[in-house]
């Protein structure tokens, strides 16, 4: 049995790799900002540690004596200086291995929208001298659940990525390569590109959820300035935020997120989830 301990343990892909660690016998204590989480940490069999990875000197007497640490931080203007302070603290603690949390968006040249922070973090954390596994996923399969209310209500799916494609990847699968990279130091110095197994557009997306759902989903893609201009007042997310997710979706427009690659399978022996086996498990999602 290891002992892990896992930043971002509430979130998306965290949630999903603590639930592997326990269930693989170890040690799990994930980094939770109170309320809730807290409760939720302690439910999945998570030891939590109450604290931010903003002020990561109230977290330094509570991140030693670990085997390894998984780093993920929600998107922030300041991510890059955030997580750099915390793999600064956990290499002052001699943690033997970092597993990054990291995006594709971060390996092109330049980087472009979230990537930008995460690429000055992988630059640091490379530089720290501490053995270390970044893993770069591509959009999220799970993202399209954040369009589930537009679908049930408005038949719609509203996105600026145009005619743009990506190999959508599943969080699950994200999930087993951190579990992977955190229990066999063989995959040390290793950065990964995780995606789906083929590249879909959300004109393929809103087909698949047509057939799924009997009902026809339309696929509207307005201009970039416009999505800039309304996104804020439309989602109450942040201009910032917004902007980074405009630009992404731009890239992919561009054809930036449409090649696959095998990390995936090479990591976990197992070939990634496809997203229509992700629309059809999450269906009732979509039905309101």
């Amino acid at each position: 049995m290891a002992k892990f301990l896992v930043f971002g343990a509430t979130g998306n892909v965290g949630s999903a790799l603590g639930r592997r660690l326990v269930a693989g016998g170890h040690d799990v204590h994930g980094v939770t900002r109170g309320g809730d989480g807290e409760g939720k940490l302690a439910a999945a069999g998570i030891s939590p540690i109450v604290g931010d990875i903003v002020n990561m000197p109230s977290l330094a007497d509570r991140l030693s004596g670990f085997d390894a640490a998984f780093l993920a931080s929600a998107d922030a203007p300041d991510q890059g200086r955030r997580e750099i302070a915390a793999i600064d603290a956990l290499v002052a603690q001699n943690t033997p291995h970092l597993v990054k949390l990291s995006a594709q968006s971060a390996g092109l040249t330049p980087p472009v929208s979230f990537g930008v922070q995460h690429h000055a973090s992988e630059n640091h954390l490379k530089a720290s001298g501490v053995s270390y596994s970044i893993l770069r996923p591509t959009f999220f399969q799970q993202s399209v659940l954040l369009m589930k209310d537009d679908i049930a209500r408005k038949s719609a799916i509203t996105a600026p990525m145009g005619k743009g494609k990506s190999a959508m990847v599943n969080v699950e699968d994200i999930a087993a390569v951190a579990a992977r990279c955190l229990t066999d130091r063989g995959h040390s110095g290793k950065v990964y590109t995780l995606t789906g197994p083929e590249p879909v557009g959300f004109a393929d997306i809103c087909a698949a959820l047509s057939e799924l759902l009997g009902k026809k989903i339309k696929y509207v893609s307005p201009p970039a300035p416009i999505a800039r201009l309304v996104m804020p007042f439309l989602t109450g997310m942040p201009r910032w935020q917004t902007s980074l997710i405009v630009d992404l979706m731009v890239a992919i427009r561009m054809g930036a997120q449409e090649a696959v690659t095998s990390d995936v399978e090479t990591v976990t022996g197992k070939p990634p989830r496809s997203i229509q086996a992700f629309l059809t498990e999450n269906k009732a999602e979509f039905t309101g």
